[in-house]
This record gives structure tokens, C-alpha cells and sequence, in this order.
């Protein structure tokens, strides 16, 4: 009987390996597509640049509230999560908040000011790390 040779390769209790076949990340580690880091990026984006409107005048702070919710998802992106982002959306997303902490008066909203610097650090590392020449 076969029960003495163990599993054969190729069964349900061991894949068949490649050596030519890309490695694979761990299955713990979720890995962020281009769909899912453009849609938040390109909202990022406007935001910020809503934000950036509604806190300069004394009208709306919507947009400052839905911004920092975005920006809590884009502080805790880890690089290795991270699979080809859309290089223009990276860009204009740390360029927007940017524009923002520059021009957000230091009394508005601290915590919006410290969630966009840890946002923008990460934007920062990403644009390094797939060698995005741009400065934002």
C-alpha cells in the first residue's frame, strides 16, 4: 500500500511547487489591489481638498470628519499590503494633504492635522519605495 510514502505531490494536503511561479504573500497578510488603494486615494484626494475649503471658512466641517476616517484607513497601510498602486493617485492624494497641513489653521482640527501627517508619511514611503519621482 501507499500509506508508508506519505502524501504524493500534487494532493490535497500539499500543492504541487514551482520553483519558476512567483512566491505568494502569506495568507495572513491582506494585500491592497489597485482597486481598492485608487478609490481610497481619489477620495483622499477630494476630500482634502473639501476639507481644505470648509475649514478656511466658517461654513461646513463635513468633509473634515469624512476625511479623517479616510486618512485612519491610510495611516495603518503597511507597504508590504500594498500592490501596484496607481502612481498618479499617490501623488495627487500626498500632494492634497499637502496642500492641507499647509494651510490648516493650527487651531481647526489636530487631530486632522496629526492623522495627515501619519497619512502622508505613509504616502511619502510608498512613492519611495515604487520609485515615484515627484515631490508632494
Amino acid at each position: 500500500m501507499d500509506l508508508d510514502r506519505g502524501p504524493r505531490q500534487g494532493t490535497a494536503d500539499r500543492p504541487p511547487s514551482d520553483p519558476e511561479a512567483p512566491a505568494r504573500p502569506p495568507a495572513t497578510i491582506p494585500v491592497l489591489g489597485p482597486a481598492d488603494t485608487t478609490a481610497l486615494l481619489r477620495r483622499c484626494t477630494a476630500l482634502a481638498a473639501r476639507a481644505r475649503v470648509d475649514l478656511l471658512s466658517a461654513g461646513r466641517r463635513s468633509a473634515a470628519e469624512e476625511l479623517e476616517e479616510v486618512l485612519d484607513v491610510l495611516g495603518s497601510w503597511d507597504g508590504s499590503e500594498i500592490i501596484d498602486p496607481d502612481p498618479t493617485m499617490v501623488v495627487l492624494a500626498a500632494a492634497a494633504l499637502q496642500d492641507l497641513l499647509e494651510r490648516l489653521p493650527a487651531s481647526a482640527r489636530p487631530a486632522l492635522g496629526d492623522r495627515a501627517e501619519v497619512a502622508l508619511r505613509v504616502l511619502h514611503a510608498l512613492m519611495v519605495s515604487r520609485r515615484i519621482d515627484a515631490m508632494a
